[in-house]
C-alpha cells in the first residue's frame, strides 16, 4: 500500500568499506520493512530523524536504508538510480551531515558559539543584532562559513552529493562550526541569518545555487544573457563533479544524470554523453586537468573520446569560461566546424541519462596533420608546413597520462573554435563572410585572437573516423596562419568516437 506525505532526504558520506552505515540488503529487507529501532541506528541516522520530528516531516529517505544494497545483480539499483533526481527534488527538506565522515560522527557538533554572527545587544531599551559588515574577499568569492569554504566538509569531496546538493530545493547543511541553509532564493546561515552576501548567484561564486535556479524556473536570480550563461553553470559544475572522488569510476554519467535531466528541460536541449547539442562546440574545449594523477580511459569505453566523461579525471573549462567581457557576457567568437549529426543510440531505456553513451559525432572542417614536438611533449609540429613561420603549436593537453604516440598513425589538428579578443568588440560583430574578408587582410588585429583545436587520431579500418587524444590552444604566433587555413582549406566530413 502506498503512503503519500511530506519527508526528508540525507546526504552522508558512507565512509571507508570498514565502517558501511546500516545498510538493507536482500536478508534484512523484510525486517526492516517492519520496522527499525532508534537504537539500531548510526548516530548520522538518528540525528537526521531527530530533525526531521522536530519540524513536523513524517518521513525521510536515507540511500542505504531505501536501496537494496550488495545485490550481485544490482537489480534494486539500476531501478533507482533513474529516479534520484526525483526523490531529492521531491523532498520538502534535504538533510546534509556535511562534517561526519562516517555514519557514526552525527550531524550535530560541539563548538565555540562566539563564532556565529549576529550578536545581540541592546540599544536604546530595544533589543537588536550587531552585524559585521563583509569584506571585500567575502563579497567577491562568497562566505568563509558556507558550505564551498568548509574544508571539514566530507561531502564536498564526493561526487553524487553535488547532485543531491543541487536538486533538492531546500538543504540544511550541518557543517563543523555553522548550520548552513540553502534553497533557490537564498544561502544563510548562523552569522549571516539574512543571507550570506554574494546575491544574486553567479558562476564564480554559487554556481550551483545558480543552477538550482534554472532547474526550478527561478529567472529573477538569471543574468541578462541568460542561455550562454545558463551553458557555462553547466560546464563550471562538470568541472566540480569531475575534481570529487567516486568510489566506482563506471559512476561517471550515472552521478549527474539528475541534474542532466532537469537542466535539459530547462534550456529544451538534447543531452548527449555529458555535452548539449546546441552548444556543442563549447562543450568540447575541455581539458585534462590533474597533472599528478594517471588519467586513463575506461576499457570497454563508458563515452565516447570527445566526452569528458570518458576519461577518469578532472577536467577543465576555465580556460575557456575566462572569454567573458566585464558584463560576463560571452566574447563574439566563430565556429571553424559545422555539426553534421549526433547519433546517440539509447544504451540503457531505463536510464537513458547515465550508465553508458555510444554517441558518434558527425562534422565537418578541415584536418591539418601534425606530430609530436621532439623536444616537448606539450607542443605539437605541423606536418608540411609551407609557410615561412616556425611549425610549432604549442599548449597541447594530452587526454590521458603517458600517451603512446602511434609511430605511423598520423595525427590531426581540428581548428574548432576561435575567441575574438576583448580589445576589438565592435570588429567582430560580422558575419561569416566579413570575418573571411577580414581575415585575409587585417592580420595584425588578429594576432591576439586564440584558436582552439582537437587533436584526433585516426581509426585504423574506418574510413574518415577518428577519436580525440588531446586539446590544443593555438599561440598567437599562429593564430592568423591556421585559421586561414581553417576557414579556406579543404573541408571534409569526418566522425568522431
Amino acid at each position: 500500500m502506498e503512503k503519500f506525505g511530506y519527508y526528508a532526504t540525507l546526504s552522508h558520506c558512507w565512509g571507508d568499506p570498514y565502517n558501511r552505515p546500516l545498510l538493507t540488503t536482500e536478508q534484512t529487507l523484510s525486517c526492516h520493512q517492519q520496522g527499525i529501532e532508534d537504537e539500531a541506528l548510526p548516530k548520522t541516522f538518528r540525528h537526521a530523524v531527530q530533525v526531521c520530528r522536530e519540524l513536523g516531516i513524517e518521513y525521510i529517505w536515507i540511500d542505504s536504508l531505501c536501496i537494496i544494497q550488495e545485490q550481485e545483480t544490482q537489480e534494486d539499483w539500476a531501478k533507482e538510480a533513474p529516479g534520484m533526481g526525483h526523490v531529492y527534488g521531491n523532498s520538502t527538506l534535504n538533510i546534509s551531515a556535511a562534517a561526519a565522515a562516517d555514519s557514526t560522527q552525527g550531524c550535530f557538533k560541539e563548538r565555540l558559539g562566539l563564532i556565529s554572527w549576529p550578536c545581540p545587544v541592546l540599544l536604546f531599551g530595544q533589543a537588536c543584532y550587531l552585524f559585521r559588515s563583509p569584506t571585500e574577499k567575502e563579497v567577491a568569492f562568497g562566505d568563509p562559513g558556507d558550505i564551498g569554504w568548509d574544508l571539514s566538509n566530507v561531502l564536498a569531496r564526493r561526487a553524487w552529493t553535488l547532485q543531491e546538493q543541487i536538486l533538492s530545493r531546500r538543504s540544511i547543511i550541518f557543517s563543523k562550526n555553522l548550520l548552513i541553509w540553502r534553497c533557490p532564493t537564498l544561502s544563510a546561515n548562523e552569522k549571516y541569518p539574512l543571507g550570506i552576501p554574494h546575491l544574486p548567484p553567479n558562476t564564480s561564486v554559487d554556481n550551483p545555487r545558480l543552477l538550482q535556479c534554472i532547474i526550478n524556473g527561478i529567472t529573477s536570480s538569471l543574468p541578462k544573457d541568460q542561455t550562454g550563461k545558463m551553458y557555462d553553470c553547466w560546464y563550471k559544475i562538470v568541472e566540480e563533479f569531475t575534481s570529487r572522488e567516486l568510489t566506482y569510476e563506471r559512476d561517471r554519467l550515472p552521478a549527474i544524470a539528475g541534474v542532466a535531466k532537469r537542466f535539459g528541460r530547462a534550456v529544451n536541449d538534447s543531452y548527449h554523453a555529458g555535452l548539449w547539442r546546441n552548444d556543442m562546440i563549447f562543450g568540447l574545449l575541455w581539458h585534462a586537468e590533474d597533472f599528478y594523477c594517471m588519467r586513463t580511459r575506461e576499457s570497454p569505453a563508458r563515452a565516447p573520446s570527445w566526452s569528458w566523461a570518458s576519461i577518469n579525471c578532472h577536467v577543465n573549462y576555465s580556460r575557456n569560461l575566462v572569454s567573458h567581457d566585464h558584463n560576463g557576457t560571452r566574447l563574439s567568437w566563430t565556429p571553424l566546424v559545422n555539426i553534421l549529426d549526433i547519433m546517440d543510440p539509447t544504451t540503457c531505456k531505463d536510464h537513458p541519462f547515465g550508465v553508458t553513451s555510444r554517441a558518434t559525432l558527425s562534422l565537418s572542417g578541415v584536418l591539418l596533420a601534425v606530430i609530436q614536438n621532439e623536444h616537448y611533449k606539450s607542443m605539437l609540429d605541423l606536418v608540411d608546413n609551407k609557410t615561412a613561420s616556425a611549425n610549432i603549436i604549442h599548449h597541447f593537453f594530452s587526454d590521458v597520462s603517458d600517451y603512446i604516440w602511434p609511430a605511423k598513425a598520423p595525427l590531426f589538428c581540428l581548428p574548432i573554435y576561435i575567441r575574438h579578443s576583448s580589445d576589438h568588440l565592435d570588429i567582430y560583430k560580422l558575419d561569416q563572410a566579413s570575418w573571411e574578408r577580414l581575415l585575409k587582410t587585417r592580420t595584425n588585429e588578429l594576432e591576439t585572437n586564440k584558436l582552439y583545436c582537437l587533436v584526433l587520431e585516426a581509426i585504423k579500418g574506418h574510413e574518415d573516423t577518428y577519436s580525440r587524444v588531446g586539446l590544443s590552444t593555438v599561440g598567437k604566433d599562429k593564430t592568423v596562419e591556421m585559421s586561414r587555413m581553417a576557414v579556406f582549406g579543404e573541408r571534409r566530413s569526418i566522425t568522431l568516437i
